[in-house]
């Protein structure tokens, strides 16, 4: 039986530095293989997010497809920014990638700096859901109702997947949580979020952190999109405002993301996310 060998390339994503970020691993071509088997490679490869190319499509400059070691994403930042690194590096020096995702065609700009390759999204526009009761949240984190900052409602934002947004007054809050998957995973589920992100308002420097008992992400490019949209959508933060949020400190893999969002008329658009992006290693996995 002939052996199928398949080229990848490892790169972090949000970090400028080697072996910081959210590591994603990219597969040069996924044509020919099952939906099964690339979520058994993506187990393989233990990372956050894998993802898997395919050849062009109208309107884009290629389609791909996420995996988590768990299930199949429609969006996702950092591999998008990821992704669009490896494929502008084949493409001399374009400035602009289009990537098809299930969520639709995602945008990203691609600029060369002295600190390194900086790749920005333009995200889908933020829909705003469900408000979950604070008190009824703060208890399923394992923290103090007074915790969470008073002048910001919990809530859910999509620009692709919906997070929960959580607004915690002090960064020592986020070294706290202690959720329970028993009272925390219903109000979720009530609330249409997908995940929860929890973040840092009370203090200079935006600070978010995602994870749930099995897994910790170091950087949700996601997520920030919809902090943004959040931010500005309740006058917390002036539209173009350019935030940055740190993320990856309890992972042992430091982040920064840069997130700002446009608002006319009343209404949010315009979510941008970006942030370095560095290649750490090429490889091929042979089947």
């Amino acid at each position: 039986m002939a052996m199928l060998a398949l080229d990848f390339t490892q790169v972090d994503v949000f970090t400028s530095r080697k072996l910081e970020g959210n590591p994603l691993a990219v597969f040069h071509s996924g044509t020919g293989l099952s939906t099964g088997r690339m979520q058994a490679i993506a187990r393989e490869m233990n990372l956050s997010e894998t993802t898997f190319l395919f050849p062009a499509t109208a309107g884009a400059d290629a389609r791909v497809r996420i995996f988590t070691v768990r299930e199949e994403l429609p969006f996702a930042g950092h591999p998008t920014l990821g992704t669009a690194y490896v494929v502008v590096r084949s493409r001399a020096r374009q400035r602009q990638i289009r990537l098809r995702m299930k969520v639709g065609v995602i945008s990203v700009s691609v600029d060369w700096r002295r600190e390194g390759t900086y790749l920005e999204m333009r995200q889908k526009d933020p829909l705003f859901g469900a408000q979950p009761d604070p008190g009824r949240l703060a208890e399923a984190l394992g923290l103090r109702r007074a915790e969470l900052d008073p002048r910001y409602q919990p809530q859910v934002v999509s620009t692709g997947v919906p997070f929960l947004i959580v607004p915690l007054e002090r960064g020592e809050s986020l070294g706290r949580l202690e959720p329970s998957a028993k009272l925390l995973r219903p109000l979720l589920d009530a609330a249409g979020a997908h995940f929860p992100y929890y973040l840092v308002t009370g203090e200079t420097e935006l600070e978010a952190r995602m994870f749930d008992s099995t897994f910790e992400d170091p950087a949700t490019g996601s997520a920030a999109g919809c902090v943004a949209a959040y931010l500005v959508r309740y006058e917390h933060c002036p539209p173009e405002t350019q935030l940055v949020i740190r993320q990856g400190r309890f992972a042992g893999r430091d982040s920064r993301i840069f997130a700002a969002a446009s608002r006319t008329d009343g209404q949010v658009h315009n979510v941008r996310v970006g942030g370095y992006v560095v290649e750490v290693l090429r490889g091929r996995l042979r089947l």
